[in-house]
């Protein structure tokens, strides 16, 4: 028989913690814990919930020691979740949006946030963060509907101001038309060197973007990631040694983890293996490389709709892990 260990994974036989893991599990190690992951700083995650860094620390050793699972890498510029800590978070926001579901269902019925809203994406976040969201949206406010179209970033913001679109989700860090539109961000995710197993940058204490400009590079092509490559290589006055484009985030992997080149992309990308099966290891770059940030995006001069401030409201409330007190802080007009 096959059981499942606290964040889900199947095991041949029941994890002694399991039991003593939902039991003690507690809202405010969950908070924590999020603010931890989306920030990879304990004082800036701190400083997000309002509560002293010892305390965050001391829940997040918690939540380690109660699931028997490493849920941060720990590292000279902060934290970095690993494999474990990255399907124990998806399983940590469905827990708050569920609370905040009992919350809503308690103090408004369902029936009173209701109509259509029109959500652009691009194909990044289309496919690394968009169906998780949903699938919490629509469970906590079923009579919303939302169609969502995907497109490329320039004519997600054209169609912002044009008002074909209520509202977007996309990288908002190379926002373009940021005088009528306004943006909120609700991940801001690493930037790190993807590396074969038992590459020769594995084994050195610090990597620079000189060692990683030695390497065949592998160039992401979409949500202008290459401009974005361009920029920060151009700050080091340095250049990566680009031998193959590519607007497929899997073919990237399967690069990387053949040993035909290296990159450097987003966390939110990022996972272990590739399609083959093969490994693929992360390091952080000793330099100034901007985060990937992602939020919702909405015109400046147009007031949203009840349906579209619902969800801008709700977004906030998912990704800020502020509460309830959040869907009042969020302009809406």
């Amino acid at each position: 028989m096959n059981w499942l260990n606290p964040i889900g994974r199947v095991t041949g036989a029941p994890n002694p913690n399991a039991e003593r893991f939902v039991s003690a599990l507690t809202l405010r190690q969950v908070r924590y814990f999020i603010a931890v992951a989306e920030t990879g700083r304990v004082s800036a995650a701190a400083s997000m919930v309002g509560i002293s860094p010892s305390a965050v620390t001391e829940a997040v050793g918690e939540l380690e020691t109660l699931s028997g699972m490493k849920l941060f890498q720990r590292h000279s510029r902060g934290l970095t979740l690993t494999y474990e800590g990255h399907r124990l978070l998806s399983h940590c926001r469905n827990i708050l949006s569920a609370v905040e579901g009992a919350s809503t269902a308690l103090t408004q019925p369902d029936s009173d946030a209701h109509g259509t809203v029109t959500l652009a994406t691009t194909i990044t976040i289309a496919s690394y963060f968009l169906a998780p969201l949903l699938v919490r949206f629509r469970r906590m406010f079923p009579n919303i509907e939302i169609a969502v179209v995907e497109a490329k970033r320039l004519d997600v913001e054209a169609g912002l101001v044009a008002g074909d679109f209520d509202l977007a989700l996309m990288l908002v860090s190379n926002l373009s038309n940021r005088a009528a539109l306004l943006s909120h961000t609700l991940v801001h995710s690493m930037r790190r060197l993807w590396l074969p197993p038992k590459h020769r940058l594995l084994r050195q204490d610090v990597v620079t973007l000189a060692d990683v400009a030695q390497e065949p590079y592998v160039q992401l092509l979409i949500d202008d990631a290459e401009a974005t490559t361009s920029a920060y290589w151009g700050a080091h006055r340095l250049k990566p040694n680009i031998t193959f484009r590519t607007e497929s985030v899997e073919a990237v992997r399967s690069m990387v983890a053949s040993r035909s080149g290296v990159t450097i992309l987003s966390d939110m990308m990022y996972r272990p293996w590739s399609l083959e099966g093969d490994r693929i290891e992360v390091r952080e770059v000793a330099a100034d490389i901007p985060t990937m940030n992602t939020g919702v995006v909405w015109p400046r001069a147009m007031p949203l709709s009840a349906g579209a401030g619902t969800f801008l409201r709700f977004c906030q409330y998912d990704y800020d892990t502020g509460g309830l007190d959040a869907r009042r802080r969020m302009p809406v007009g």
